[in-house]
């Protein structure tokens, strides 16, 4: 086959989007397929060094900060997407790239899938600069999927502000998010969690929750040690451990409320937090109110071949996010065998309350509370520890490739069957 993935966000930006796409990408290329990944260009000197990446011009920060957003496609990139020949097309992003992806499968029939890996509904509720790029979406999404009247009415219709921001941007969002999922073979939750947020818009298509492939992240005891040792880790210590954006949305201000409770109990214990946001600063204040900024690390980015070290070399992993669609994170911190505490009830796929971690309330007082049963208990923390290992290994990258391959296959199938009515 051959695959075209279109997204706003690749490498080298370092997000679970870009993760998701360049393991499939290296697996489904193993398999024999040839892949062609569509992208903006991180600058206007970037100069590609993977072959089959095709860059747009792009800007940072005009909707979004973290966000490149492409500004205009020439019209030889029409001609760009034609040369090849693409069997199926998939887009990851209801963005500028992602976009043209859809705009051009629909209009040459080619099969269609996208994935709904950001659960934007959950984001304008701490990022209400995405409001233009909203609207953008809700007009063009008629135009993409060339709808008719009735899309266009649907489309206006929602631009009538409400006195919630909030609001208004979560209406414009599932009209244009949903207008383009209507015209896809398949629509892929990587969560149930997901699924079920994509039904209760009466998204039409065929879903399939397909969680992006995770392998466990090889390291060694050298490395487990002097990442220790750097961050000032002593030996007796115990280690509780979260990875990824350091923003708002992430919740990490109830693990940081946890850690007085639990350093009562625990007294040798440590937060490390890895990542890197702007919002870092109001959470290094609140450790600093609260008396425990000698027990959290912030780590800033670590390149993601080196977190196998960072998993390692920690006790409990604790997740308090609630806007997460998958949490790569977890099958990541699961692969390497770390007990699980988080929130988010609905992202199930490798926390099972009880068996391989807890869910809890959002409440700091019950977060600490299971925190500190892990942590005193030794032979709960192996059995969860081996539960986490048994349930990340039914997620591979191969096995989910596999998956999306058949995907793939049914949708082109598909569409053959189509072209030969009469």
């Amino acid at each position: 086959m051959r695959i075209g993935l279109f997204s706003d966000s690749y490498l080298p930006s370092l997000d679970g989007i870009s993760y998701s796409i360049e393991s499939f990408r290296i697996e489904l290329e193993k398999r024999g397929h040839e892949v062609v990944v569509f992208a903006p260009a991180p600058g206007i000197r970037y100069k590609e060094k993977i072959p089959n990446i095709i860059r747009f011009p792009a800007v940072k920060g005009l909707f979004y900060d973290d966000y490149l957003t492409s500004m205009f496609f020439p019209p030889e990139a029409m001609q760009r997407i034609k040369k090849k020949e693409l069997d199926v097309i998939h887009f990851h992003t209801p963005s500028q790239v992602g976009l043209l992806g859809a705009y051009y499968a629909i209009r040459n029939d080619v099969p269609l899938l996208s994935t709904y890996h950001t659960d934007l509904y959950q984001y304008v509720s701490h990022y209400p600069q995405v409001l233009p790029g909203a609207i953008a979406l809700s007009l063009l999404a008629p135009l993409i999927t060339r709808g008719g009247l009735a899309d266009f009415r649907t489309a206006v219709s929602g631009l009538k502000p409400s006195r919630s921001i909030d609001k208004w941007n979560k209406k414009i969002l599932v009209r244009g998010v949903t207008m383009l999922h209507d015209k896809c073979d398949y629509v892929i939750a990587p969560s149930h969690k997901i699924e079920k947020q994509l039904l209760s818009w009466h998204t039409t298509a065929p879903i399939r929750v397909l969680p992006t492939g995770v392998d466990k992240i090889t390291t060694n005891q050298r490395a487990v040690t002097l990442f220790r040792h750097r961050h000032g880790i002593e030996d007796h210590e115990k280690v509780l451990l979260f990875v990824g954006r350091l923003g708002s949305e992430k919740n990490i201000e109830l693990i940081l409320s946890s850690m007085p409770h639990v350093l009562k109990q625990v007294p040798h214990t440590k937060l490390v937090l890895v990542g890197r946001h702007e919002h870092q600063t109001k959470l290094e204040k609140m450790a600093q109110d609260l008396d425990i900024s000698h027990k959290v690390v912030f780590t800033g980015f670590i390149e993601h071949d080196k977190l196998g070290s960072v998993y390692e070399a920690s006790d409990v992993f604790v997740f308090p996010s609630k806007t997460d669609t998958q949490g790569l994170v977890l099958h990541e911190a699961a692969n390497s065998g770390l007990p699980i505490v988080m929130v988010d009830k609905d992202i199930t796929e490798v926390v099972k309350d009880g068996v391989n971690g807890y869910i809890v309330r959002s409440s700091a007082k019950e977060m600490a509370k299971k925190i500190i049963a892990i942590l005193h208990d030794d032979a709960l923390h192996k059995s969860m520890s081996e539960a986490s290992s048994r349930m990340a290994a039914k997620y591979s990258v191969e096995h989910q490739t596999i998956l999306l391959e058949k995907l793939y296959e049914s949708a082109i199938s598909a569409h053959k069957r189509a072209k030969q009515l009469p």
